[in-house]
């Protein structure tokens, strides 16, 4: 089998060594000449060098999304997407003509086994009604210079609520932290019974990747991204003000990257497609435009 992946930046590198250890065979195209300095055997010098491989992942810049797929998806090749799917609501839509194409979306956070497991607790009640969600994903700057930090990090937090609650919640209100035209952080608020509650932003000195899914009869904490476990508080709102009844719960820490990339190519030999669907990827694009025109006016 072979795979074809354009776009070979820092999160293209990540990619690649999963590919390798998934035992494909690659072909890389990026025009950037510097992008070919590790693995110059896998580049081809054109786009249209990869017409003949089984799938296709796409991790170029976004902002580049939109064209690159205007040219490979007549090939009826499959494509798996980087998200964002793109940067704006009339790209999305300018897509929306490839709706019957096998496309599909690398929501990475919906292969988290951590994430799987609130959704788990979600659906079972062990938590009791579930009543909020809460997601935190900041960090100091960003690589990325195509989109800004919204574009950027709010599609996982989106993706982790279709993930733990089954569905994304319709925006209600979004304060973003604008830096001239350029927005840094969001804080937005999606939903009712159960809400959600996003917070992103580029300027925060240290990195926070936290989730909390709080219900009737107690709160599930996922901490970070690279912890095996989740912590379980039991109580409800009579509770003692000290939390005493509690425990960590442990999962398995394949990567996601690998858990997803697995996914993919299990559905080129035959099996089911990919859990996130083009469709997916559009949806995501249109709330986040509501978030923007929600905080638009916000400083």
């Amino acid at each position: 089998m072979t795979i074809g992946l354009i776009g070979a930046g820092i999160w293209g590198k990540n990619i690649i060594r999963e590919l390798i250890n998934l035992a494909v065979d690659i072909k890389i195209f990026d025009p950037n000449p510097d992008a070919k300095k590790d693995y110059p055997h896998f580049f081809v010098d054109s786009l249209t060098d990869l017409q003949t491989v089984d799938g296709i992942v796409l991790a170029s810049p976004s902002v580049t999304h939109r064209s690159i797929l205007e040219q490979i998806v007549p090939w009826g090749i499959p494509v798996f997407i980087e998200k964002p799917l793109v940067t704006s609501l009339e790209d999305a839509i300018a897509l929306k003509k490839f709706e019957n194409y096998p496309l599909f979306m690398m929501h990475i956070w919906r292969y988290h086994a951590g994430v799987l497991l609130l959704g788990q607790l979600a659906r079972n009640k062990e938590l009791g009604d579930i009543t909020a969600l809460y997601t935190h994903r900041c960090n100091w700057t960003s690589p990325r210079t195509d989109t800004d930090s919204i574009w950027n990090l709010a599609p996982h937090d989106l993706t982790i609520a279709l993930e733990i609650l089954g569905y994304i919640p319709a925006p209600r209100s979004a304060v973003i932290e604008w830096h001239g035209t350029n927005a840094r952080g969001m804080t937005a608020l999606l939903g009712h019974s159960p809400f959600v509650q996003i917070e992103v932003s580029n300027r925060f000195a240290d990195k926070r990747r936290e989730i909390r899914l709080h219900g009737t009869k107690g709160i599930a904490i996922l901490a970070d991204e690279k912890v095996d476990y989740i912590e379980i508080f039991y109580g409800d709102q009579s509770s003692y003000p000290t939390p005493s009844n509690s425990e960590k719960r442990f999962f398995e820490t394949t990567p996601p990257l690998r858990k997803e990339l697995e996914a993919f190519l299990a559905y080129l030999r035959g099996g089911t497609p990919p859990i996130s669907t083009f469709q997916e990827g559009i949806t995501t694009i249109e709330v986040l435009t509501a978030l923007y025109t929600l905080g638009a006016t916000t400083c």
